[in-house]
């Protein structure tokens, strides 16, 4: 596990699962779910479970992964099984440099396409910014698509922030614990329940729920979210991530689960819905980079001085964290 510390924030980095966070933490407090638990046993040090998602669940522990060259169901490009997720996630990382605040690492997908990832802690700022880029080393254009997944411990009654747009709910079920009908339709941030009255999802929830929403066609790239009195933000490159996958998995009591997850996911992605790259290719939403081509993007965690009750007044965060505030 690799360490980043800049004196303000801290970060744990796992370069043998594709350069994942395991942990941001700030003042004695940690920002994201992340868990140690022995059970499920991971299908990389037994056998498949004979499932794509999985096996990627089984080796699943909360944290921050990256998606890529896949976002999730799984898919076939020119004969090349691509998993759910992506490969890159439980990829081992070469290290290209590492100090105490900054972290540069590469590797390759199944695919001829290289994801390098930049991790820096900025110079007296609580801010995390990563820039990653995408090359095409082969002599063929190759399509793929990308997506990040922090996944937050928001304690319940956290309130979550963000401009207004439409929302769609996953069209599978999420789970026993679902309380949004499958393909229901709302504008953020609310939606109509299974029983028919309104859920404000910009409320995390004291009980059980689960649930995948997508919020797309982004009018912003940022968010912010309550955590406890701490006010934290995510930033993100709209060219490369116009749309935002909100995913609650709260005391469900399914593989991998077990009723033992606290996780409020608010992932920037390049696609939706959730169903990989051959259908990304199908509707036009996936990326295509001709020989020796790269794409670029960037993504930022922050932490806010302001209190908690400044959340609602946020009128934009920028690349660096620096939050605007309406008055």
């Amino acid at each position: 596990m690799l360490v980043l510390d800049n004196g303000i924030l801290r970060v744990q980095i796992n370069e043998e699962l594709g350069a994942e966070i395991h942990s941001i933490e700030a003042a004695g407090k940690s920002f994201l779910a992340s868990y140690n638990w022995k059970a499920p046993i991971p299908s990389e040090s037994s056998r498949s479970y004979g499932n794509a998602i999985q096996d990627w669940l089984s080796e699943y522990r909360g944290g921050w992964q990256v998606l890529f060259p896949n976002a999730g169901s799984e898919a076939t490009i020119e004969g090349t099984p691509i998993p759910f997720h992506g490969e890159f996630s439980r990829t081992h990382v070469e290290i290209l440099n590492s100090t105490t605040t900054e972290l540069l690492v590469t590797a390759g997908a199944r695919i001829p396409l290289i994801l390098t990832r930049k991790y820096s802690l900025l110079p007296g700022k609580s801010a995390l910014l990563i820039e990653q880029e995408v090359t095409n080393e082969s002599d063929f254009e190759w399509p793929f698509i990308w997506g990040e997944h922090p996944a937050f411990s928001l304690p319940p009654g956290s309130k979550i922030h963000m401009p207004k747009g439409p929302i769609t709910a996953d069209l599978n079920e999420a789970g026993p614990l679902q309380d949004i009908p499958v393909g229901t339709k709302g504008t953020w941030p609310s939606i109509e329940s299974i029983s028919g009255e309104i859920i404000d999802l910009s409320i995390v929830p004291s009980g059980g729920v689960e649930r995948l929403c997508y919020l797309h066609d982004r009018p912003a790239g940022w968010v912010a979210m309550t955590h406890g009195e701490t006010l934290i933000g995510l930033s993100w490159d709209l060219t490369a991530f116009p749309h935002l996958w909100m995913w609650q998995e709260i005391k469900g009591p399914s593989f991998p689960w077990f009723g033992r997850s606290n996780i409020t996911a608010l992932e920037p992605a390049s696609t939706w819905p959730s169903y990989g790259l051959e259908a990304a290719i199908k509707n036009g939403q996936s990326f295509w980079l001709k020989p020796g081509e790269t794409r670029k993007a960037w993504t930022t965690f922050s932490i806010s001085e302001l209190g908690q009750d400044a959340i609602s007044s946020i009128s934009n965060i920028d690349r660096e964290g620096n939050l605007t505030i309406s008055t």
